[in-house]
């Protein structure tokens, strides 16, 4: 079995995700390092947010770093648990995965084990219609938690 050299490793940054001080950003990273690893890539830099998914982009420090490293050349794929970690906003992941495509960079997204460029470096369309299936459904996701949260509090008030 042949081996890659370090000269053709892939350079990558891993961007995690967690919306609260309490949670742990832990696991995502030993998973994608893990991934990482398996396919001989080399970890750049992992970024770390603990932000809402929900946020404006100028909160997103993590989001303008790897956009800054996939702009200065550095990278050539981003490694993602899953969809719902770059953001609930589909303006904010879809401006993101373009971005990156710009820079001829690819997002790979952990969970469903897909990236948005072929080897070929063209856009994935399967990549660009599962984008937009999975950020919509983060989106949903934080307004039927929010739903159950003002229902909940409705009736602790009633009784």
């Amino acid at each position: 079995m042949k081996t890659k050299s370090k000269s053709q490793s892939v350079p990558v940054a891993i961007l995690v995700r967690v919306s609260t001080m309490k949670q742990e950003t832990a696991r995502q990273v030993s998973e994608l390092e893990a991934y990482a690893s398996q396919k001989g890539y080399t970890v750049i830099e992992v970024c770390r947010e603990t932000v809402s998914g929900r946020a404006d982009e100028v909160e997103r420090e993590g989001l303008q770093r790897v956009e800054a490293l996939a702009a200065e050349g550095r990278i050539k794929k981003v490694l993602v648990h899953e969809v719902s970690r770059l953001a609930r906003r589909n303006s904010i992941a879809h401006k993101f995965v373009e971005t990156l495509e710009d820079s001829g960079v690819s997002l790979y997204w952990h969970a469903q084990g897909i990236e948005t460029l072929l080897p070929s470096g063209k856009r994935n369309p399967a990549a660009g219609i599962m984008l937009a299936l999975l950020s919509e459904m983060a989106r949903a996701e934080v307004e039927t938690l929010r739903e159950r949260i003002m229902s909940g509090l409705a009736q602790a008030r009633r009784e």
